[in-house]
């Protein structure tokens, strides 16, 4: 195999070779044809054979020198062509040079010869290797004009089309048809880009969506922004023909050949989540995670692994991933260790209600600097079902390894709560919030103790757009609670970020919150998923309302009036001084392991409501009856 492509190369680069051969000869001769129209009188013959020499050693010296005869024809671009002009220009003038040098001055030579042979042979280098490409490129044509593949219809700036469109001529695979292009550049709809008709602006995509039938739109910048893609599924809405809406991760990429073009993904719900780039200074988290220990807690979840990826990035110490989830556990080890090979990872199976599986991982790594506490049940409807097992894991557990943390010497413990913490309806809530207080009303210790609070987040395990994704593939109906019910959003990476950040800048016993932007009906979200999909809501698939199940509200807060908050120095985050909770008597923590070894649901609610300032928890013998809504 090594031989022959060995063999083949050396073929290459002779025939290279001798095509520039036959270049020189022609050109030089057709460059005195020209001068002479194309009768050269016999006085300029010896001069013309004297000289030819001269051009054809100082161009081949040239082409071997700036190793020229190694391009591929085949994908023979504008760089080469512009390499090729300065070669060629430096090469006929070093002749001229020479041949003046030689002959004593230019007397008896025709000096237009230069001009004529550099443009010649201009000629025959490039033309030939662009007609080899253009045979190529019809033989094997990238982007087909048949029916085979999918359709496309490109929306984007003239400039980002036409990389687009040589990233796909550099890829032999086939990947449909492109029917054309649609900008909001200054172009007619008479132009063509690369032979692919410009069809019109953005304005009119619905009119070109039924009109040509496209199997999907590639969208590329500037509408790629949530604003932008918002509008365009506006537009295309009203249209009759369906097609799904697509995108390419990078061009940049692409214009390197680092990124193959059948990387083109779908455009997901997450594109369209208006918000702003974080923009602060990471110094702080740096200087927390550097060259620490660390544990991350419910390792293997959605967020727990993101803290995984991001604090690996960071470079610490070591990295304990402690999990009661083999798989999830397994998947995330293999994935750190696959990315960053030289970091310390060390994975713990084992349970946050139980003290020697957490001092156990807090030791693996000969001590512990840094813990964070993703470890949580955190599904509202189960909860309410299994209201002692929710307050074991999420209040004991986080009181248990906030508690252990501390014996090990940790300088930090983060606890990732949530929003609905805040004015809790759900088990699930209130125990997140008793779990905020387990961990601020730890003894006097070194460690330094923070709870950041903030909602949901778009893609984790058990959110609505996994759901909904599922439904939609199934056919539907999509299930929504209410018309009117809303959550606030934000990216995993994104959160992971902040909660990162407000770890590290947190007061020791405050509760940090992150600023989550407008919340988002989910009503308005499935609609999205739906038209994203390539279908009609209402029509291809149903949206269903089924109300809210026990322990859920229509609407989630991050605050309460009474809670004293003030922004902090980083944006987004803020930073709580005082909740009443705390002027209250201390958590008791034995009352919720008794009442948790004897099962007692409702004695559990109760003390939920006794130490929650506000709540909307039901009470009483809520699991049998139902018990009125009960405020406090």
């Amino acid at each position: 195999m090594l031989k022959h492509l060995a063999k083949e190369k050396l073929i290459r680069r002779l025939a290279a070779l001798s095509w520039l051969v036959a270049g020189v000869l022609l050109s030089y001769i057709g460059a005195f044809a020209l001068r002479f129209d194309f009768s050269l009188p016999s006085a300029y013959r010896p001069v013309l054979w004297g000289t030819l020499p001269i051009y054809l050693l100082v161009s081949l010296a040239f082409v071997i020198g700036f190793r020229l005869y190694r391009g591929l024809w085949s994908y023979f671009g504008f760089t080469d062509c512009r390499k090729h002009l300065v070669v060629f220009t430096m090469a006929t003038l070093v002749s001229a040079v020479l041949v003046y040098v030689l002959r004593g001055g230019f007397h008896g030579y025709p000096r237009s010869v230069f001009l004529n042979y550099l443009l010649l042979l201009l000629t025959w280098e490039i033309g030939g290797r662009l007609v080899v490409r253009s045979i190529r490129s019809s033989l094997d044509p990238v982007i087909r004009r048949s029916g085979a593949g999918d359709a496309f219809i490109v929306v984007g700036s003239v400039r980002e089309a036409d990389q687009l469109l040589r990233s796909l001529q550099r890829d032999r695979g086939g990947h449909g048809t492109i029917f054309g292009i649609v900008t909001d550049d200054p172009c007619s709809t008479k132009e063509t880009l690369q032979g692919v008709p410009i069809l019109g602006r953005a304005e009119d995509l619905s009119r070109l969506v039924d009109a040509r039938k496209p199997d999907s739109l590639l969208i590329l910048p500037p509408f790629t922004s949530p604003r932008a893609l918002n509008r365009l599924i506006d537009s295309v809405a009203d249209a009759e023909h369906l097609c799904e809406f697509r995108a390419i991760p990078s061009l940049n990429d692409l214009a390197s050949g680092q990124l193959d073009i059948s990387s083109i993904r779908k455009i997901e719900i997450e594109d369209l989540l208006q918000r702003e780039a974080n923009t602060f200074d990471r110094t702080p988290v740096l200087s927390q995670l550097e060259g620490r220990r660390v544990v991350v807690t419910g390792a293997g979840g959605s967020i727990g692994s993101e803290i995984c990826r991001q604090i690996s990035a960071i470079g610490p110490a070591s990295l304990v991933l402690f999990d009661h989830s083999e798989i999830s556990l397994f998947e995330i080890e293999r994935e750190v260790r696959a990315g960053f090979p030289d970091l310390d990872v060390i994975a713990i199976a084992g349970d946050v209600k139980r003290e020697a599986h957490l001092e156990r991982a807090m030791r693996a790594a000969g001590g512990v600097d840094v813990v964070y506490h993703a470890a949580a049940y955190k599904h509202v409807h189960l909860m309410e079902k299994n209201v002692a097992s929710c307050f074991q894991n999420n209040v004991l557990g986080s009181y248990r390894c906030a508690k252990v943390a501390a014996q090990e010497g940790a300088m930090d413990f983060i606890l990732v709560s949530t929003d609905k913490a805040v004015r809790p309806t759900s088990i699930m809530g209130a125990s997140k919030r008793l779990a905020e207080r387990a961990i601020l009303e730890q003894g006097d210790c070194p460690t330094r103790f923070v709870a950041v609070r903030f909602g949901n987040v778009l893609g984790s395990s058990g959110s609505v757009i996994p759901i909904f994704k599922k439904q939609i593939e199934a056919g539907g109906p999509v299930t929504v609670t209410t018309e009117d019910t809303r959550r606030f959003f934000m990216t995993i990476p994104e959160a992971v970020e902040l909660v990162l950040m407000a770890g590290a800048v947190g007061e020791n016993r405050s509760v940090m919150v992150l600023e989550m932007g407008e919340q988002v009906k989910i009503v308005d979200l499935a609609t999205r998923l739906i038209e994203l999909s390539g279908f009609k809501p209402g029509e291809d698939i149903e949206i269903e309302f089924i109300g809210l199940r026990p322990g859920e509200k229509e609407y989630e807060e991050l605050l309460t009036e009474d809670e004293d908050v003030v922004e902090t120095d980083f944006q987004k985050i803020w930073m709580m001084r005082r909740s009443t909770d705390i002027t209250r008597d201390q958590l008791d923590l034995t009352r919720i392991e008794k009442l948790c070894a004897v099962d007692d649901a409702d004695g559990l609610r109760n003390l939920a409501a006794e130490n929650i300032t506000e709540h909307h928890l039901l009470v009483g013998n809520s699991a049998k009856s139902g018990a009125e809504l009960t405020n406090v």
